[in-house]
């Protein structure tokens, strides 16, 4: 009874870990879906995205949901790719389509930003 107890705290933690990735890099895909949205410019977008890393570095209201460094890059990458050749601005459905592109290319590609 103790071992299956100690697995579902476990699973449960692991669970919770997993929905706070997914969280990150939702909210890093949406950054970078609306940097890509603005320009088609590589320039202009490297600057917003230099911007846009800094910013979360110093707002702390998104908590444990705030996507790493890496977290908005690997979005980013995923999102240029993917969206090459799309007119800007975005449709509303290819926008919300690139985020959850982008979202789950960062949820399962990009390593933990605070490895246990």
């Amino acid at each position: 009874m103790g071992l299956l107890s100690s697995a579902m705290v476990f699973a449960g933690e692991a669970q919770l870990k997993q929905w706070e990735k997914m969280d990150r890099c939702s909210n890093a895909a949406f950054i970078v879906v609306s940097i890509l949205e603005e320009s088609p410019d590589t320039f202009k977008q490297a600057l917003a995205l230099h911007g846009a890393i800094g910013g979360l570095k110093n707002n702390t209201k998104l908590g444990e949901t705030t996507p790493s460094e890496g977290e908005v890059t690997g979005a980013y990458n995923m999102a240029l790719r993917i969206s090459a050749g799309m007119p800007r601005p975005f449709a509303k459905r290819d926008h919300d389509w690139l985020i959850a592109q982008a979202a789950t290319s960062c949820t399962l590609w990009v390593p933990d930003a605070k490895p246990e």
